[in-house]
């Protein structure tokens, strides 16, 4: 996993979720994302986004919600 970056809005801001979204989907994809690979390993998709999230010390809710998030932009869920 690549460092984290300096992200420019607060984490509790509501461009700061969009942002920090933003990053862990190019993490994704750096993972060689594509739909029919994530269709057939949700988990181990689930485990990369989980990974970036705690990189990034979030609470155990907050994860959740970006998950779930995550999951349904990329039309997984």
């Amino acid at each position: 996993m690549s460092m984290i970056p300096v992200f420019k809005n607060d984490l509790h801001s509501s461009q700061g979720k969009s942002e920090r979204i933003d990053w862990i989907k190019d993490q994704l994809k750096k993972f060689t994302y594509n739909e029919d690979l994530a269709k057939r390993n949700v988990g181990v998709i689930n485990n990369k986004i989980d990974d970036c999230l705690r990189s990034l010390r979030l609470s155990p809710n907050t994860r959740k919600d970006y998950r779930d998030q995550i999951l349904f932009e990329l039309k997984i869920i």
